[in-house]
């Protein structure tokens, strides 16, 4: 289905002005339905049913609302179908017998094939939104693909309320799902001791989830130490032996979705979902810290070279100066007449060998004798290191940063 078609999926009356592309995608009829609609023998009868059957094919809904209808509408089926149209009429003044309402509404769902709702295809509708809540959980997106999804199968699309009534029990099926699933990989007492721990008091005055939420505010020495704190507090409650095959779109969900509220509000959320959050939040938190404490380090050593690299091209030896010097002591040389050609031979020797050892500095030596000068901050930042050593890190491929680690 185009997505411009499925923004009018649902709407109860037509809208207030309609395009002459719209006219043409929903109120052009087929040899078949134009001869229904001229099976009807007055002039308003016709036209009541073509709009009837070009509403239910626009919005997958019967046209009940007594709305006025746009007059260029009626004059697009009024030159369809060769009659004269009203230039201003409301349903209300085309049906005058309700029951003739009614049979309209039928014929049009005969038509083009629509069906009310069963109760199995209920439970197949739930099934599919079930499906689709694993990948979105955004309200509007779940209405909008249970109304296609009821177009396509050709099912009259029943009122919004409904919709969400169906949108909520799908969701509850799927959390009883995620449930089982963690319930079967999960030992209860460590989930009891999660949900109890997360809502728990922090020695740094708020609670354990909040703690283990706040992101970092800079990237110093103090900070990567607090971060890498936060992991082992992960690694104690044994937040990386589970959970490892979840699908991340799932943690970041419930995980968010946990953190979203006041962390007293914890003690108060039902089952099964405050055990799915607490899992969630968990594992997720985990490798949000992960990921955290790797780009603090970066971050903090390009801010150690940069910091030695200032004023480190202004201490750079000139190509030009040492090639002047070599001239200079070849000159001394070549001017004193008192050194035979033996002792002159062997002192070339000596000065272009000490020459060649007198190569320029590079920027990178300059700037790594000055980060040895100022080793204090060097030396914090790797202790900091050494204690993400004790982390299981892995690769895909063999990694020569994780060889070092290992052996460490």
């Amino acid at each position: 289905m185009d997505s411009w078609h499925a923004t009018f999926l649902g709407l109860p009356h037509l809208p207030r002005e309609i395009t002459a592309f719209e006219r043409e995608a929903f109120f052009q009829f087929s040899a078949a339905e134009r001869r229904v609609i001229e099976g009807r023998r007055r002039t308003e009868l016709k036209l009541g049913l073509a709009l009837q059957i070009g509403f239910l094919r626009m919005s997958g809904w019967l046209l009940d609302a007594v709305r006025i209808v746009p007059p260029r509408l009626w004059r697009h089926l009024g030159e369809q179908f060769a009659v004269a149209a009203p230039d201003l009429a409301s349903l209300r003044a085309m049906y005058r017998r309700a029951p003739t309402l009614i049979e309209h509404q039928q014929q049009a769902c005969e038509t083009l094939g629509f069906r009310w709702l069963t109760e199995h295809q209920r439970r197949a509708l739930v099934s599919v939104l079930r499906g689709a809540i694993v990948r979105t959980d955004d309200r509007q997106r779940l209405l909008g693909f249970a109304r296609r999804s009821l177009y396509e199968h050709r099912l009259l699309i029943v009122h919004e309320r409904r919709l969400r009534t169906l949108i909520s029990v799908a969701r509850g099926q799927h959390e009883a799902e995620l449930a089982m699933q963690i319930g079967r990989s999960i030992e209860p007492h460590l989930l009891e001791r999660w949900r109890t721990a997360l809502t728990g008091a922090h020695k740094s005055g708020c609670s354990l989830q909040s703690w283990l939420w706040a992101a970092p505010a800079k990237h110093s020495s103090r900070q990567i130490d607090e971060t890498i704190e936060r992991i082992e507090t992960f690694y104690e409650l044994r937040a990386h032996e589970h959970l490892v095959e979840f699908p991340d779109d799932l943690l970041r969900r419930h995980a968010r979705r946990r953190t979203s509220r006041p962390p007293s509000v914890g003690t108060r959320i039902r089952e099964p979902v405050r055990s799915i959050e607490s899992a969630c939040f968990l594992r997720y938190g985990l490798l949000i810290a992960t990921d955290r404490v790797l780009l603090m380090v970066r971050r903090r050593v390009a801010e150690l070279w940069r910091t030695a690299s200032v004023g480190a091209n202004a201490t750079l030896t000139d190509p030009a100066r040492l090639y002047q010097g070599l001239l200079g002591e070849l000159g001394a040389l070549v001017s004193n007449p008192t050194l035979s050609s033996d002792v002159v031979r062997e002192q070339l020797g000596t000065l272009l060998q000490a020459h060649r050892a007198r190569r320029p500095r590079s920027r990178a030596e300059i700037v790594r004798e000055r980060l040895i000068a100022g080793v204090r901050p060097v030396l914090t930042l790797l202790t900091l290191l050494k204690a993400l050593t004790r982390l299981p890190w892995r690769s895909s491929a063999p990694h020569p940063v994780v060889e070092a680690m290992r052996t460490t």
